[in-house]
């Protein structure tokens, strides 16, 4: 009986860690593009990565009047993995099929990320983009709430607001919605559209959207407990990194 319970134990633990080792999946993806250099992730370092503090992009600017500057917000701005992993284990067990129900947007759009922690290194960040006047977007993949109108707040938005002490703060804008217009990226349509010049983000798709509109890429580190997995290679394309960024 022992035995038994010991194999039914290590069964359950390999079990548990497959199922958080599955990949997030993406929806409009853009093509995929293999790395220039060898990067890093948050669990790993490399003296090649051309990391940069909030200091030192602020002295980037410093000879520039104020910039539009847009972020991601899942794993950038906000730890939100616990809205995907409710998905995940409840509303779809064992798939990521939820992603394309719009219930559990409008769950998430009705919560207004209330259960989601915002980032130190986010809070760093927008503090002094605001410090230097800059105006501020955000930019997500998310699929829009069915009970907000576009270019209405919506409750996310106003918890971002509260979360990183704005004033004001511009709709979010959803690309899951956006037709790319001719562009690779769902992103590179709203960075070009609000003529953005640095854009945040924690994956690839936000330094290679960033690259094609034309805006500086900044990569924040996803968090290494995030339901998005694996964790991206930041650094992987020669772009910016800001250090201590996975919280």
């Amino acid at each position: 009986m022992k035995i038994k319970n010991k194999v039914l134990k290590v069964s359950t633990a390999i079990a548990l860690s497959l199922s958080l080792a599955m990949p997030m999946a993406t929806f409009a993806a853009g093509p995929k593009v293999k790395y220039t250099q060898p990067g890093v992730t948050v669990q790993s370092d490399a003296a090649f990565v051309r990391y940069v503090s909030v200091e030192d992009i602020k002295n980037s600017l410093k000879d520039k009047g104020p910039i539009n500057v847009s972020f991601d917000i899942d794993d950038t701005l906000l730890f939100s993995s616990q809205y995907f992993q409710y998905g995940k284990t409840v509303l779809t067990p064992g798939s990521f099929d939820f992603l394309k129900d719009q219930k559990f947007w409008d769950y998430v759009a009705l919560e207004g990320d209330s259960h989601s922690i915002p980032k130190l290194s986010a809070k760093e960040l927008i503090k002094m983009h605001m410090e230097r006047g800059d105006n501020i977007y955000f930019i997500t993949g998310r699929t829009r709430g069915s009970m907000y109108k576009e270019g209405y707040l919506d409750k996310t938005a106003n918890n971002l607001k509260n979360y990183f002490e704005m004033k004001e703060v511009n709709p979010i804008e959803y690309t899951a919605e956006t037709p790319r217009d001719g562009f690779k990226y769902d992103k590179s349509y709203y960075i070009k559209k609000h003529n953005v010049s640095i854009h945040y983000g924690d994956s690839d798709d936000d330094v290679l959207a960033a690259r094609e509109a034309g805006a500086r890429p900044i990569r924040l580190f996803r968090a290494p407990n995030s339901t998005n997995m694996p964790l991206p290679q930041a650094g992987g394309y020669g772009e910016e990194v800001l250090r201590n960024s996975a919280f």
